[in-house]
C-alpha cells in the first residue's frame, strides 16, 4: 500500500514538471511573437512634399516659352540695312520680329525688333539711318530705337515725339565700324555694327528707362492652332514691296516655317550662313507718299489698313491698326482677333497702290 502511494506521488511530480516545461516554452514563443509584432508596427518616415511646379514664362513678341520673365523689358528696335550690295545682314535671325518697309529710291530697310539684346547675341547690322514712320513701330511697342542718325524729318520727330534713341553718331561705345568689311570693299555707310556684348556693356551705362511702366500689351495674341486652315494656298509667295523690290517666301512643310529670299538669293544671317526662317508672315498694305522740303522724304500712313496673313502654307485676309502705347492690333475678316503661331514673325509693308501679294 505504501509502495503504491509512493509511485503515485512520483507520477504526480513528473507530470507537474512536464507541465512547467511546456508552459515555459509557450511563454518564450509568446515573447518572440510580441517582438515580431512590434517590428512590423514601426511608423514609416513621412514622404517629402513634392516641389511646386515652376511658373512658365513667355516671350511677348513671339509667344514662345522662355526661362525667365522678360515681359517688362522694353524691346530694342534696330534699323537694318537691306540694300543688295550691303548683304549679308547679321543678327537678322535673332530678332523676334522683322519689319520691311520702303524707303526712298524704291529700296527697303528692315527694322529688327529684339525682346532683349545680351552677350548671347552675335554681331548685328549693318545699321543705317532712321526714317519717320519707323518711329510709329517704336512708340507702339514702347521700345528703344537704334539707328545711325536719320533723315531730317526723322530726327526732328524723334525729339518731338519723345522717342528713346541710341544714336550711332553719339553713343559710339555701343557701335563700331567693321574693319573687315572696309577691307572687303564695302562702302563706309555699310560698315556700322554692334555686338551683343558691346550693347550689353554700353546699355547698362545709359540713363534711360529700360522697362515698361507697368504691364504692357503689345497687341499680339498667340495660339497653338494655325488660323489659316480655311485660307487660300500660300506655299510660294511673292510680295512686291514697290515697282522694283520683291521679297519671296517659300513654305517648308518639314519645319512648318517660311524660308525668305530677296535680291535673287537666299536671305541669310551672316553670323550662321543659314537662310532666315519664320513661322508667321504678315503683309500690311501701307499708303506711302513723298514730301519735299529741301530734299525728298518718304512718309507713310501708319494708322492701319488691310493686309494678309500667311502661316503653314495658307493665307487669309486681315485688317490691322497701329497706335502709340497700344501695339499692333490684328483682326480677321470677320472682325475677331487674329492669333499668331508661337515663333518669329516677318512683317512686310508693301505700297498700297503699287505693291501686291502673289501666292500659290
Amino acid at each position: 500500500m505504501k509502495r503504491s502511494i509512493a509511485i503515485l506521488l512520483v507520477l504526480v511530480m513528473l507530470f507537474s514538471l512536464c507541465a512547467c516545461g511546456s508552459g515555459g516554452q509557450n511563454s518564450a514563443n509568446t515573447n518572440t511573437d510580441t517582438s515580431n509584432t512590434e517590428n512590423t508596427n514601426v511608423v514609416p518616415e513621412p514622404e517629402p512634399e513634392p516641389e511646386p511646379p515652376k511658373p512658365k514664362f513667355y516671350n511677348p513678341l513671339s509667344g514662345e516659352e522662355v526661362e525667365e520673365d522678360i515681359s517688362n523689358l522694353r524691346p530694342i528696335g534696330i534699323m537694318l540695312n537691306n540694300i543688295s550690295y550691303a548683304m549679308p545682314m547679321h543678327g537678322n535671325s535673332e530678332a523676334e520680329i522683322l519689319i520691311e518697309m520702303n524707303v526712298e529710291g524704291n529700296i527697303t530697310r528692315m527694322f529688327g525688333v529684339f525682346s532683349q539684346i545680351t552677350s548671347k547675341n552675335s554681331k548685328i547690322g549693318s545699321i543705317r539711318s532712321a526714317r519717320p514712320y519707323y518711329l510709329d513701330w517704336v512708340l507702339a511697342f514702347d521700345g528703344v530705337y537704334m539707328s545711325v542718325g536719320g533723315s531730317g524729318t526723322a530726327m526732328n520727330n524723334i525729339q518731338k515725339r519723345g522717342v528713346t534713341h541710341i544714336n550711332g553718331n553719339v553713343n559710339t561705345e555701343i557701335y563700331y565700324r567693321d574693319q573687315d568689311r572696309k577691307a572687303a570693299g564695302y562702302a563706309y555707310e555699310h560698315t556700322m555694327f554692334t555686338t551683343g556684348q558691346k550693347f550689353e556693356d554700353g546699355y547698362a551705362k545709359l540713363d534711360i528707362r529700360k522697362e515698361h511702366e507697368g504691364a504692357y500689351d503689345y497687341g499680339l495674341r498667340f495660339t497653338d492652332a494655325a488660323q489659316t486652315s480655311a485660307g487660300a494656298a500660300a506655299t510660294a509667295v511673292t510680295v512686291s514691296m514697290n515697282s522694283k523690290k520683291t521679297t519671296l517666301f517659300d513654305y517648308d512643310s518639314a519645319s512648318k516655317n517660311y524660308l525668305i529670299s530677296e535680291h535673287g538669293d537666299k536671305f541669310v544671317d551672316g553670323n550662321t550662313g543659314k537662310q532666315v526662317a519664320v513661322k508667321n508672315v504678315l503683309a500690311l498694305y501701307i499708303k506711302y507718299r513723298h514730301e519735299y522740303s529741301g530734299s525728298t522724304t518718304l512718309l507713310a500712313d501708319m494708322t492701319g489698313g488691310k493686309g494678309v496673313y500667311m502661316c503653314e502654307g495658307k493665307m487669309i485676309d486681315i485688317e490691322w491698326s497701329l497706335a502709340e502705347g497700344k501695339g499692333l492690333t490684328l483682326k480677321k475678316a470677320d472682325g475677331t482677333a487674329l492669333e499668331l503661331m508661337p515663333g518669329h514673325t516677318f512683317i512686310c509693308c508693301p505700297d498700297a497702290s503699287s505693291g501686291k501679294v502673289d501666292a500659290h
